[in-house]
């Protein structure tokens, strides 16, 4: 296997070219489709502990909403300007009434099918505080419990269809398709394979976010995978860069995809694309490593990013340049957090400021 590695650096950027596919973000249409749930955050402050067991309690302070999943995904897309639509099912249930409001604030449109069977996904987070004034300092905030109401079950037959028929419906209406697998059975292997050719039949890319099983994906664009599920689906550590491009070779040829982007949190990226004489990899590094307050979502910013900007006709080493960018924004805030095209513009201008100050 004949590997040919670029290592990007901040010096081979084409900053000027980002700049210019974040400014036209709000032209692509982006379809988000996959597991949707509904984040809930319960914060409070710990008073003292309970004579009853020995747990903490918490004086309730308050408590708010966020879009999980697939929908944070779209929570994104939506937040870089990108005309956004979610499909995804939800259940006949007052959580479901409070999704959707959550997506229309977010300016989603909700492609929401219901089924009564199942409950709306939700995942409610207990968060001790170590401050409740809203003026105080710095406040530390602990997770001390999670929660889930969760079905995992494979859609019904009747609900499939109808999934696969309002896509058929739609899909013309989309540059590009994200599907989202949090393995809540909206993805099946049926599921996905009859996407996936009705995408190529229109011509349409399918990006993949999805934690394993990512043989179900065989004929997508593109898998954005992380390093430890690679590892899980390939049965082995990659320890050293020659574990690293054979995990590459390995995941295209599973897959049978042209592109697989791999994210590996402190260590970047790696793009791996099929090319006449073996694979090429794009190694793309981290930036902001010292910066890293809280991953959560990550995964769904740059997959979010990557397929905005392929929409948009970026080559794909530009679109994981975008990705990874924004990523690194979002890791400096608490929770499933997202950015905006006015805080990766400043970031790609300081990035571009630090080349010159190092030239």
């Amino acid at each position: 296997m004949q590997v040919t590695k670029n290592e990007i650096s901040l010096d081979k950027i084409n900053f000027e070219s980002l700049k210019s596919l974040v400014k036209c973000f709000a032209e692509a249409k982006v379809l988000v489709l996959g597991d949707v749930i509904l984040d809930e955050y319960l914060r409070g402050t710990p008073e003292r502990i309970s004579r009853e067991a020995p747990v903490i309690i918490l004086q309730y302070i308050n408590s708010r909403y966020a879009l999980g999943g697939a929908a944070n995904a779209a929570h994104n897309l939506a937040a870089l300007e990108a005309k956004t639509s979610l499909m995804g099912v939800c259940g006949k249930d007052e959580i479901a009434s409070t999704f959707k409001n959550e997506c229309q604030d977010k300016n989603i449109e909700a492609i929401i099918l219901e089924d009564e069977s199942r409950p709306t996904t939700l995942k409610t987070r207990v968060v001790s505080s170590s401050s409740s004034d809203p003026d105080a300092g710095t406040v530390l905030k602990q997770q001390v419990l999670r929660i889930d109401r969760q079905s995992k079950e494979t859609l019904s037959e009747e609900l499939s269809l109808a999934i696969i028929k309002r896509l058929e419906e739609t899909i013309k209406d989309f540059d590009i398709i994200l599907l989202s697998d949090y393995a809540s059975g909206i993805l099946s292997e049926e599921n996905s394979r009859k996407i996936i050719e009705l995408a190529n039949k229109h011509s349409k890319k399918i990006i993949v976010d999805s934690n394993g099983n990512f043989e179900k994906y065989c004929g997508s664009y593109c898998l954005t995978p992380n390093q430890p599920d690679v590892e899980a689906t390939l049965g082995r550590k990659l320890k050293t860069e020659e574990d690293l491009f054979a995990a590459g070779k390995d995941l295209l040829d599973l897959v049978k995809a042209d592109q697989i982007l791999v994210t590996r949190g402190a260590k970047g990226m790696a793009l791996f694309s099929k090319a006449e004489s073996g694979i090429d990899v794009d190694l793309i590094p981290a930036f902001n490593i010292a910066e890293v307050f809280d991953v959560s979502g990550a995964g769904d910013t740059v997959s979010a990013c990557f397929s905005l900007a392929l929409a948009l006709g970026a080559s794909n080493c530009e679109a994981a340049l975008l990705g990874n960018i924004a990523a690194s924004i979002v890791v400096r805030k608490y929770g499933t957090a997202v950015t905006n095209c006015e805080e990766l513009l400043a970031e790609l201008e300081a990035l571009s400021k630090k080349v010159l100050n190092h030239a």
